[in-house]
């Protein structure tokens, strides 16, 4: 993690810096379930719930992605899961109240009427 961190960043930061982010970046990932392990992290795939999946698909519809292109955004990517059972979640998170959705033809509508003031649901 450290090599390709140092790579990306092309050198630009020195090695006890490297490691410090490293573990910071450890220590989030082992608290969302992504890793496992105390001093030697394995990586592990993760079992999302409709809270979760409502709060990736809120991100990315964020930043402006709308349909069914926000199951493949980095953040619902970040779920380990296929869209498909991605779209299962978001159904009982609509039935939770986290979310607007309705879904017809292979075409998806997502909302936030709940979550966002008006002038952000655009």
């Amino acid at each position: 993690m450290t090599d390709a961190l140092n790579q990306a960043a092309g050198g630009r930061f020195n090695e006890g810096t490297l490691n410090k982010i490293v573990r910071n970046a450890a220590s989030s990932w082992t608290q969302t379930g992504h890793l496992k392990g105390r001093s030697h992290k394995v990586r592990q795939s993760i079992a999302p719930t409709a809270i979760t999946t409502a709060y990736a698909l809120l991100l990315g519809y964020l930043t402006g992605t709308r349909g069914a292109k926000l199951f493949e955004t980095p953040w619902a990517q970040a779920l380990d899961t296929p869209p498909s059972t991605l779209m299962h979640l978001a159904m009982d998170a609509r039935r939770l109240g986290f979310l607007d959705m309705s879904q017809s033809g292979g075409i998806v509508e997502l909302g936030f009427s709940r979550l966002l003031p008006l002038d952000e649901r655009r």
